[in-house]
């Protein structure tokens, strides 16, 4: 675990395994706002223990998950005593999937976890005045993708809308992801604080995932300088929506994003893995154009 001090009353949390995720601390004057409880009770006690050790103590503990993602919430369970905190469709979520995750990704678990939902909901906003935190709706990376603005510091904590290099796009709704990152730019923020990447203080990765929300149109997006894990996360967002596309009958359209799809492994280097994956692509793309 690395902890960092960000501006009067923030802590930014951070750990590396299994892979790279964050959380974050708001030491208010009424009460301590944890931002996102990572993967179990384990990593949740240490920060407890750090926060002590800073003398953040004996006040009321507000819990805030930013989305239903198992790894923003297997910590819940330390604070079944306090307000848990999230949208209500993070809340819906969490019942239909997630005892699932408990078992889909068990080897993940960081002590004995258990699923605990959030106790208390939202629908577009919950505010704290006094304590100068605002929690609203921010739907993105999910449905019920939900972001923290501290108001003293100016920090803004937006859970898995930001990604560096791009936005993973697991649903239809492309055009409300970049709303939401529109609403971010309109914010006073010294500050950004995302699920899965360092501190930023500036819009730079905020301005380059807007940017590629909205071109992200097939045959709109310049992929000649893409990285591996450009073309990568690319590959998987226009094939996902293909995927959804298809599953509600528009075949047309999703013909399109899987023809761009197949162009985007056609530029990765060629291993029997992208010849298998090409190939799948390659039989959905006849069969949509049959």
């Amino acid at each position: 675990m690395k902890a960092t001090k960000v501006g009067t009353r923030g802590y930014f949390f951070s750990f590396d395994d299994p892979y790279f995720t964050t959380l974050y601390v708001i030491n208010g004057k009424n009460r301590i706002f944890i931002c996102d409880t990572f993967l179990g009770p384990d990593p949740m006690k240490e920060v407890l223990n750090f926060l002590d050790k800073e003398g953040v103590k004996d006040k009321e503990i507000v819990v805030f998950n930013t989305h239903y993602d198992y790894d923003h919430i297997w910590g819940n369970q330390l604070f079944e005593n306090s307000i848990i905190l999230a949208h209500e469709l993070c809340v819906k979520e969490l019942k239909k999937t997630g005892n699932d995750d408990l078992k889909q990704f068990e080897a993940h678990k960081k002590g004995d976890v258990k699923l605990v939902i959030p106790n208390t909901d939202f629908k577009e906003r919950l505010v704290f005045s006094d304590d100068g935190v605002e929690f609203y709706h921010t739907p993105g990376h999910t449905a019920d993708s939900s972001s923290c603005y501290d108001s003293v510091d100016k920090v803004l904590i937006v859970g898995d809308n930001l990604e560096s290099p791009f936005p993973y796009i697991r649903i239809l709704n492309v055009p409300e992801y970049a709303n939401s990152l529109r609403e971010y730019l309109t914010r006073d923020v010294e500050t950004f604080v995302s699920g899965h990447d360092e501190l930023m203080y500036d819009d730079i990765l905020l301005k380059a995932n807007l940017d590629y929300l909205e071109n992200f149109t097939p045959n709109k997006i310049d992929r000649t300088n893409f990285t591996k894990k450009h073309r990568g996360i690319h590959f998987s967002n226009i094939k996902t929506v293909g995927e959804l596309l298809k599953k509600e009958g528009k075949n047309a359209k999703a013909l399109e994003y899987y023809r761009e799809a197949a162009e985007t492994l056609t530029e990765a280097e060629q291993t029997p893995q992208i010849d298998e994956l090409k190939k799948s692509i390659d039989d959905i793309i006849e069969d949509l154009s049959g």
